[in-house]
């Protein structure tokens, strides 16, 4: 892995190039828009309503996943879900020695 900076992906940028391309009037539909209000939302015009959220996330590519749910997955893929080594009682496979 580089020791470049990254910029974080941001669910702004999606939705972004989400209501930009030409997904944008299947985007509009899912949430219940019309172009003039997917053009007001891109332009800071206009706001969500807490009941378009999760669609619009979803319409996105994103979904919600706690933080503690992150943290599980990290360790699991860490040490190894289908570790042998632990299973034969020689320890975690992830783990330097």
């Amino acid at each position: 892995m580089s020791n470049a900076h990254h910029q974080p992906f941001r669910i702004e940028q999606a939705l972004r190039e989400k209501l930009s391309s030409q997904g944008r009037h299947e985007v509009s539909r899912l949430i219940g828009w019309d172009d003039s209000q997917t053009s007001r939302f891109l332009s800071g015009q206009m706001g969500v309503v807490i009941d378009k959220l999760d669609a619009l996330v979803g319409a996105a590519g994103f979904v919600l996943v706690t933080r503690r749910y992150l943290d599980a997955v990290s360790t699991l893929g860490e040490v190894g879900m289908h570790c042998e080594c632990a299973r034969e009682g020689l320890g975690e496979c992830g783990r330097g020695a």
